[in-house]
């Protein structure tokens, strides 16, 4: 049985919905016993990576703005919660030099660590450069940001799937993405199991104490980038709050450039109450869910949204973009149970450019769910201790639990 784990990100490890997944794995590894080692890209400026209360996990850093790699870490999605670099951007020469950065460090974390079995967060570069390098077994999780970068970065698809088509296994997030992997990798279907997403039941449940019902106070969490639907939110809200003052918008996350600047910018002159709370550590972010009412994810695009369902353990109702892979995901329990309602996408321009003859539409659509959350709130409508218990079935205890039969499969 596998005992030494090799964890590998090409990013930083956490901040994001792939480096949150790798920090849930690496807690339930211990827990189970297993010794385990985490490959990651940092900034030179960046002193603060831990892996919660998991303290002997040995660390082999890829440090970015130095003399070797010049330029801020490259990014999973284009807009990122910090400092980076887009793929599509990356000359030969700064891709050389990620490419030997990275090589240097799995031949070391290999000879000194010695792992039983790697596992390699996206299908992207670093996986297919580790399975170029080693016979040890390699497991990928899928993210959906390496679907979405096959495309905004095309040049490297070679590269990709090169390493990534003898990949031992695969895992999906959901039934959507396993259908994409078959369709853009020389991967078999056989190859690839979805095992999903979970939650930290630790940091994430309901409140036992009732809620300040003198605002209804609506949160979204995640990157500040105009992909994840804020601009459409926040033309919602300002409609809404023409008929109901006492509703205030929390946005917990951050973003870089000109979109946060951008949305800055449409918080600062819109009527009503936004506010734009910056990062907010994971470990506090339930505590925020906590003091809220209903959780709002106004998206274009996501792998799997982990922090819809962080909201929903917290005893939230939920509105949600009708993304693919979500709500078949959840199950038709929870999407019956009127906790989460959907709005239907509008028609997209590329990956997640929303077409501009649809987006009245979406923002009509966000407001009237809204509504109905709100009023379902008020008349003490929703009975949220009916879909606890499916709830609590995505614990990352549970998802651990499928991954490590997969791996124990792999190494026996």
């Amino acid at each position: 049985m596998a005992k030494r784990i090799l964890h590998t990100i090409s990013q930083y490890p956490g901040k994001t919905g792939s480096g949150t997944y790798l920090q849930a794995i690496v807690k339930e590894a211990h827990k189970k016993g297993y010794r385990q080692a985490v490959i990651a890209g940092i900034s030179k400026a960046c002193d603060d990576v831990e892996f919660g209360k998991v303290k002997d996990v040995g660390f082999y850093p890829v440090i970015f703005e130095t003399e070797n790699l010049p330029f801020p870490i490259v990014g999973m999605s284009d807009v990122m919660p910090y400092k980076s670099t887009k793929y599509s951007d990356m000359s030969e020469d700064m891709f050389l030099k990620w490419e030997k950065a990275f090589k240097q460090n799995i031949i070391l974390a290999i000879d000194e660590f010695k792992p039983d079995i790697i596992i390699a967060h996206h299908l992207w570069l670093l996986t297919s450069l580790i399975k170029k390098l080693t016979d040890i077994p390699v497991v990928s999780i899928c993210h959906g940001t390496d679907l979405r970068q096959l495309k905004l970065a095309n040049k490297f698809k070679d590269y990709v799937t090169c390493g990534c088509d003898d990949l031992e296994l695969v895992l999906a997030l959901n039934d959507y993405q396993k259908k994409e992997i078959v369709e853009n990798y020389k991967i078999s279907e056989e190859n690839i199991h979805v095992v999903g997403g979970g939650y930290d039941q630790d940091i994430f449940y309901p409140s036992n104490i009732q809620r300040q019902e003198d605002k209804i106070r609506l949160i979204y969490a995640g990157k500040i980038s105009f992909s994840k639907g804020l601009i459409s939110l926040i033309k919602a809200y300002q409609k809404l709050y023409k008929t109901n003052k006492n509703v205030e918008v929390l946005l917990a996350g951050s973003g870089c450039g000109s979109e946060e600047n951008t949305i800055r910018q449409i918080i600062q002159s819109t009527d009503g109450n936004i506010k734009l709370l910056g990062q907010v550590p994971h470990d506090m972010l339930g505590d925020l869910f906590r003091k809220c009412h209903i959780f709002v994810l106004p998206s274009f695009y996501e792998g799997l949204s982990l922090v819809t369902l962080e909201a929903l353990a917290s005893g939230l109702s939920v509105v949600s973009s009708e993304l693919p892979g979500l709500k078949k995901w959840l199950g038709k329990e929870i999407n019956n149970s009127g906790i989460i309602e959907y709005v239907k996408l509008p028609s997209l321009i590329g990956i997640d450019t929303p077409n501009s003859d649809d987006i009245e539409c979406f923002e009509e659509g966000l407001v009237s769910a809204i509504v109905k959350q709100i009023d379902d709130l008020e008349k003490n409508r929703l009975q949220y201790h009916k879909v606890h218990e499916k709830i609590k079935a995505f614990s990352w205890q549970r998802i651990f639990e499928k991954i490590e039969s997969y791996i124990i499969n792999i190494v026996s």
